[in-house]
Formats: C-alpha cells, sequence, structure tokens
C-alpha cells in the first residue's frame, strides 16, 4: 500500500464521526452523578440496618464496627454496635433526602455544575461520616474503659428499642 491508497482511502473519513453525541454524554453524567451522590447515603443506612440488627454477639475482627474501647467485653461491643448502627442508620436517611432534593435541580445544571454539586454533596457526605464514626468512638471511650467495663459515672443509654416484631 502507498500513500496515495491511503489518502484514497482517508478521503471520505470523518473524525468527529466517532465521538458520541454530547446530548447523550450529558444524560449519561447526569445519571453517574446521581448514582454517585446517593450511594453513599444509602450505604450508610444499610450498614446501620446491618450493625443494629444483624451485628454478632461478640467481639471478633471480622465483622462489626471495631472500636479501642468497644472490643473489651460483650456489654461494649454490644452498645458499640447498637450505637453505630443507629448513628449510621439516621446519618444514612438524613443524607438520603437531602441528598435526593439536592440532586432534583441537575437538569436545569451544565455538566460542570453538575459535576461540582456532587463532588460538594461527596465532601460533605465524608465529612459526616468522618464525624459520625468519631462520635461512636467517643461515646464508646466515655461509656467503658479499655478492659470493656462500664464506667462508674458513664451515663446509662438504652439503645434497645422495643420494636412489636422483637422478642
Amino acid at each position: 500500500m502507498n500513500v496515495e491508497d491511503i489518502k484514497q482511502l482517508m478521503d471520505g473519513f470523518d473524525p468527529a464521526a466517532l465521538l458520541p453525541d454530547l446530548t447523550t454524554v450529558a444524560g449519561k453524567m447526569e445519571l453517574i452523578c446521581r448514582i454517585a451522590v446517593m450511594l453513599g447515603p444509602i450505604l450508610l443506612l444499610t450498614l446501620g440496618l446491618i450493625y443494629y440488627f444483624l451485628a454478632p454477639k461478640e467481639a471478633n475482627h471480622r465483622f462489626g464496627f471495631r472500636c479501642y474501647y468497644g472490643m473489651g467485653s460483650v456489654e461494649a461491643w454490644r452498645f458499640t454496635q447498637k450505637l453505630a448502627g443507629l448513628t449510621w442508620s439516621a446519618l444514612g436517611l438524613i443524607l438520603s433526602i437531602v441528598m435526593l432534593l439536592s440532586t432534583l435541580g441537575f437538569r436545569k445544571l451544565t455538566i460542570v455544575d453538575q459535576v461540582w454539586r456532587s463532588v460538594k454533596c461527596l465532601g460533605w457526605e465524608v465529612g459526616l461520616t468522618l464525624a459520625a464514626v468519631l462520635f461512636i468512638h467517643i461515646m464508646a471511650a466515655i461509656c467503658f474503659d479499655k478492659d470493656g467495663m462500664r464506667r462508674p459515672n458513664a451515663p446509662k443509654f438504652d439503645l434497645n428499642f422495643n420494636f412489636p416484631f422483637k422478642k
């Protein structure tokens, strides 16, 4: 093949035809931003419910919310799991509602503004999740010592709600 054959072959070729249509890219970008923003709160809500209802009865190193003061005894472990479940479930529910309301206005925004709003939402999600983790660690440290014994002046919290379907 010589150069003339290549020129003749490429004569009717338009490289712009290989690019996707911008309207489909914009629609997919909106969907990607919505999924990215909603995934965190739904995951928090799910993990919170799992920690509250399905946490292991004894401390282990595989599943559960592990912290230094929550691993000392069975009582400390169960308290930490219930507190983590309640905290993460509440945060997941609140963030789900707030982020859903935040993503409703995505269609009115440009693609760049959608991405920046998604980044801001993800930043809030990460910050609030870290604050929740810190809260759980602090509460476990307030209520229990390093051996898992309840501190004498520690406040008592009843984290077991009496649901009709629980025995």
